[in-house]
């Protein structure tokens, strides 16, 4: 079982979007660049909860670095990788699916996660470089439900039904404990597991006008949607973005638990039919966009109010193709200043990362999954230079999709 990431990392540009018109408008540097809080309305939630150290929320993956961001809201974990009491992350993957949960909100410091009120119980399961075992996870899930835990979020996939791991997965759910996963980076509708077995959240990742990513996984099997891309903390650069499937199951896991330290009462199986039944329409998928507002609504613990969609944002689309070995420039010039998106679609994507410079800052986009390799940012007006260099020196067939902004008419 392997990570879910399609790991890239960004340095976040500080006005990158709009501020919030949630009462709680957290006066972290790195909020202004998150989208993910704002388009699930979980940041209207942040009035009245940011969440309860009561409600535990589980993280499976790689462990957690105790950073001063997280602190506050870790509760004692296990690592099953050592055996012991400490689960540490060496690898960064489990550190920055908790920052997106849990960073501390309204503190001065790097971004906000969806519920940074709640309890945080790191369990490490993989050390990032060896795939996790099936029955490492089955024994993750049931201790964490065993200590405490009222939310799990597994950002892992695998192949194949485990029986062992199936039957862990029913115990969470007859101890009323929501499980939500990931449901991959394949691009098609190919069945991952845990996210398959029945009881599971299944998340794939949406961006910020509802559209499934290249990456996302786009099966009828699949639960819900959610931001694809979060505000993390690297203990390294600081606040970054991280997309990929990995970073969806974060957004639910939050949700769920602000609306859990509303009313704890509600059970799993409720919780569960409220985030699926609610939500934003997504083209291309049965499952719909978590909305946290209309959830509230649902679950009876708000008056619901109508909210229209966003008003859809002009794009410029082109496609460049080409043939490279390690490395390769790419000028791309914008005419307004907006978000740009670019794709680096090649069989040699994993072995590549894509760079560029912005406003004195570096923005990176590494360890891509399959054949798709993405980098998102806010740009100004102007031309910009794209860097690709990949580990590999044979030639390579490669397609590069640019998606920016485009002028008003």
């Amino acid at each position: 079982m392997r990570l879910a990431c399609a790991v890239l990392l960004a340095c976040l540009s500080l006005s990158a979007w709009t501020a919030s018109s949630s009462a709680l408008s957290p006066r972290d540097p790195a909020y202004a660049g998150e989208w993910g809080p704002r388009l699930t309305h979980a940041s209207d939630l942040w009035d009245r909860t940011t969440g309860d150290r009561r409600i535990v929320i589980a993280v499976l993956d790689t462990g957690v670095v105790p950073i001063s961001e997280l602190r506050a809201a870790l509760v004692p974990g296990w690592d099953f990788v050592e055996n012991d009491a400490t689960p540490q992350d060496t690898f960064g993957h489990g550190t920055w699916v908790a920052s997106a949960i849990a960073a501390q909100g309204n503190n001065g410091q790097f971004g906000a996660g969806y519920c940074w009120g709640c309890g945080l119980m790191p369990v490490r399961v993989s050390d990032g470089h060896v795939a996790a075992d099936t029955g490492v996870i089955a024994r993750a899930i049931r201790w964490a439900v065993d200590h405490g835990a009222r939310v799990i979020t597994i950002s892992l996939t695998g192949q194949g039904d485990d029986p062992v791991e199936r039957a862990a997965v029913d115990y969470a759910t007859a101890h009323n404990v929501l499980v939500v996963a990931s449901a991959g980076n394949t691009g098609d509708d190919e069945i991952v597991y845990p996210a398959a077995y029945p009881g599971v959240l299944s998340v794939t990742g949406t961006d910020p006008r509802d559209r499934l990513y290249k990456w996302s996984a786009r099966g009828s099997w699949i639960s819900l949607a959610a931001p694809g891309c979060a505000t993390v903390v690297h203990i390294v650069v600081g606040a970054a973005v991280a997309c990929g499937s990995s970073f969806a199951p974060p957004a639910i896991a939050g949700i769920a638990g602000l609306l859990l330290s509303l009313d704890p009462r509600i059970s799993a199986a409720r919780l569960s039919d409220a985030l699926r039944a609610t939500g934003r329409p997504v083209d291309g998928l049965a499952a719909k966009r978590v909305d946290a507002r209309a959830a509230l609504a649902a679950l009876g613990l708000a008056t619901p109010t109508a909210s229209p969609p966003p008003p859809p944002v002009a794009r410029e689309a082109t496609t460049v193709s080409g043939v490279m070995t390690s490395k390769r420039d790419v000028d791309v010039s914008t005419a307004v200043a907006g978000r740009l998106e670019v794709q680096f679609v090649s069989a040699i994507a994993r072995e590549c990362n894509m760079q560029m410079r912005l406003n004195g800052q570096v923005i990176v986009a590494f360890r891509g999954e399959a054949r798709i390799l993405t980098l998102e940012a806010r740009v100004p007006r102007g031309r910009h230079r794209l860097t690709i260099s990949c580990t590999t020196r044979t030639r390579h067939a490669f397609q590069l999709r640019v998606e920016k902004p485009a002028p008003s008419r």
